[in-house]
């Protein structure tokens, strides 16, 4: 016997049948659910296998590392972090030229961005390398601005030694500007010259440069951070919850080292979380663990110091120092396979499902939608019902300003790892897109066994249209495993319509079913509320057509937004309200049962809904993919781990990582805001927090 709310349900799909062009009286009326039976989400058993969240060698390149000093050179670890901002820099690849590594400066200017920690006030010099690219050569270099020398250079290449302003530099971010006098032509570029190692050394004998950093991990050997005293490996990152950081630490035949592991972060003294001594020939294993973290942005350093040379007996003088260290001493003293761990995820995975239905819509902002939470938000009893039996996160990063970086991000294709539908129709499902706007990436498109673009076919591009569509594709295919992508804009739809009224009157184009009241609401809020509800109206109706066919309790269904939308200036640009969308997720192998509660979980990104897609059809992601799984952590109620996510319009950029936003316009201009305490980003923070937006910076080159 059919529960009350399922009859319903079916006679307001008969409806949907006999009047698709039919306006709904009030489109935000819930249309509910089959009364499925409810399986209750898998027990949380972690599995005792912890999970690689960051392996340090493999990532070397994320380091900044010190060698008696603060260091940097073209190629090495932390040169792209500071030489360039997310995927754009003046400098050309770094080659080796009389045993250094030189990268030519393609402009007449740079600035490379350091970080700078405890160390700071003890910094006397700047040494670095360069070669001019002609006779007659000069660069004027600051520090902050502020003009430290002007150098005439010497022909070839040469190391030059430049005090620092007394007192040496605070601990934080010190930008090194060069201005070159000229440029010359080189190849199709403008050349001024080719920039060496960088140092900022305190007082003494600098040692000598390391011919390599790391050795990479290969067959038959593992992987290690050199690191002969005194040596620090920095990484800034965002440790999930329950990491540690796990490694061995190595010394070859000689004198002892004692090994360190500290942590430093905005606001608190650096504190020292470990500290081993370890005897030459010898090699221990350190494991820290780094909860108290968790979320917070933080320079994680792995330092290595010489132990003091002891007195001849019977000598009552001072200690001799230690021999200066050589380059074959560096590669001595390793840190061993260093890695970031957090907890394994749950044996009991997710189930497969036969079908996945996707409904991205373009202007779905996370912060209009309830979804559970209170507060004057859109009318969306569909998504909040789904939500209730399934999961939901909030403030998934879209990845751009536009809805066609969203559908990117999403569905792929991504390189080397390809697209979605692609490893759908390679894993033998039907694959259908039904699109009611053209903003579809064409290489997307194509992925698709089938496809319906509604302007392309002539047809008016309304979400009732597209449902009828849809109707006939599923009666002749839904008896094989499918996959349905729809795609439509009714909050964009309705906000450029106001836009368009603002600035030259009403445009006289027919608006979709449902949408003309939303054009003529008082405020630009009331207007998208009432967009984002007639959305919600044909959600409803999808259920009750997925239903009809009898798909509904053999089909995943998952709501999305691609991007969000303005509803008023932003002075920064790429606000929260374009950036972040909320993500609906329903399994009808996993309907939570009433009075199960389920955190609403914060974070995400839209290539995670992609990889968590292809294991809904049982398929893996392919390597290389840039999004994790998350329906697993989802429906165990376990926290989504922090991972970088950026996006760029023009010269605007934006970060997210964990909690943490950064946006800014260029290199010069970076702005920093805690989502947690600061949800609409309204107080910005860059100035007290140096390590967070160090790593947020960082974070531009790691994308997931």
């Amino acid at each position: 016997m059919r529960a009350p709310h399922l009859t319903l349900l079916l006679a307001l799909s008969a409806l949907f049948y006999l009047g698709c062009e039919a306006k709904p009286a009030h489109p935000s009326a819930p249309v509910i659910v089959a009364s499925s039976p409810i399986q209750v989400a898998p027990t949380v058993r972690v599995s005792p296998v912890p999970q690689v969240y960051l392996d340090l060698v493999r990532h070397a390149e994320r380091a900044h590392v010190q060698h008696g000093g603060v260091h940097v050179e073209p190629d090495g670890p932390g040169w792209a972090r500071v030489a360039q901002l997310a995927d754009r820099g003046p400098w050309a690849a770094a080659r080796v030229q009389e045993g250094k590594p030189m990268a030519l400066l393609e402009s007449i200017g740079a600035t490379l961005h350091l970080p700078v920690g405890a160390e700071g006030p003890t910094l006397r010099h700047l040494e670095l390398w360069l070669r001019p690219i002609a006779a007659g050569q000069a660069v004027s270099i600051f520090i902050d601005e502020a003009l430290l020398t002007t150098l005439h250079l010497k022909q070839g290449q040469h190391a030059y030694r430049i005090p620092l302003p007394e007192g040496g530099l605070s601990p934080g971010e010190h930008s090194l500007r060069f201005w070159f006098r000229f440029t010359r032509w080189k190849g199709k570029d403008r050349v001024s010259a080719a920039l060496g190692p960088v140092r900022l050394l305190p007082d003494g004998p600098a040692p000598p440069l390391p011919a390599a950093w790391i050795v990479p991990p290969a067959e038959g050997n593992v992987g290690a951070l050199l690191a002969g005293p005194p040596t620090g490996w920095f990484y800034h990152l965002v440790p999930p919850a329950e990491g540690r950081l796990f490694a061995r630490a190595a010394v070859g035949p000689g004198a002892p080292v004692r090994f360190i592991v500290q942590v430093e972060q905005d606001g608190a003294a650096r504190r020292e979380l470990h500290q081993q001594v370890v005897q030459g020939g010898e090699t221990a294993e350190i494991d820290v663990h780094l909860d108290d973290f968790a979320g917070r942005p933080i320079r994680l350093g792995l330092v290595t110091e010489p132990l003091p040379v002891a007195a001849p007996e019977g000598d009552a003088g001072v200690a001799p120092p230690p021999a200066p260290p050589t380059a074959a001493d560096f590669g001595r003293v390793r840190w061993i396979e260093p890695q970031i761990l957090r907890p394994g995820l749950p044996h009991s995975q997710i189930p497969p499902v036969r079908n996945v239905v996707v409904w991205a819509v373009d202007g779905l902002r996370a912060d209009r939608v309830a979804l559970g939470r209170a507060g004057d938000r859109a009318a969306t009893p569909n998504l909040d019902l789904l939500a209730a039996e399934g999961v939901a996160a909030v403030d998934v990063w879209a990845g751009g300003a536009t809805a066609i970086e969203g559908h990117r991000r999403l569905m792929g294709p991504h390189e080397p790892s390809g697209s979605v539908p692609g490893h759908l129709v390679a894993a033998g499902l039907r694959t259908g897109l039904f699109n009611t706007n053209s903003t579809l990436p064409p290489e997307l498109v194509e992925a698709f066994t089938t496809k319906t673009d509604l302007q392309q076919a002539g047809e008016p591009p309304e979400t009732a249209v597209m449902l009828r569509e849809v109707d006939a594709w599923l009666d002749v295919r839904k008896r094989q495993p499918f996959f349905l992508y729809l795609a439509t804009r009714d909050p964009l739809t309705v906000m450029e319509e106001r836009a368009r009224i603002g600035r030259r009157g009403p445009s006289g184009t027919p608006l979709p079913a449902g949408l003309e009241r939303a054009v003529g609401a008082e405020t630009d809020e009331a207007a998208y509320d009432a967009a984002v509800a007639v959305s919600d109206y044909w959600i409803g109706q999808l259920l009750a057509l997925l239903e009809t066919h009898g798909v509904l309790d053999q089909t995943a269904i998952i709501i999305t937004g691609t991007v969000g939308a303005e509803l008023r200036p932003d002075p920064h640009g790429l606000s929260p309200g374009l950036l972040h969308v909320p993500v609906v997720v329903w399994h009808p192998r996993l309907r939570r049962a009433q009075g199960m509660v389920r955190t609403l979980v914060t974070g995400g990104d839209l290539a995670d809904l992609g990889a968590t897609i292809m294991s809904f059809a049982g398929v893996a992601a392919p390597e290389g993919w840039p999004g994790i799984e998350m329906a697993t952590a989802l429906f165990n109620g376990l926290p989504l781990p922090p991972h970088p996510s950026h996006a760029r319009q023009g010269n605007q950029v934006a970060a997210r990582f964990g909690t943490w936003l950064l946006r800014g316009v260029g290199s010069r201009d970076l702005r920093l805001w805690d989502l947690a305490e600061d949800p609409f980003a309204r107080e910005e923070i860059s100035g007290d927090h140096p390590i967070a937006l160090r790593t947020l910076r960082d974070s531009m080159l790691d994308l997931p």
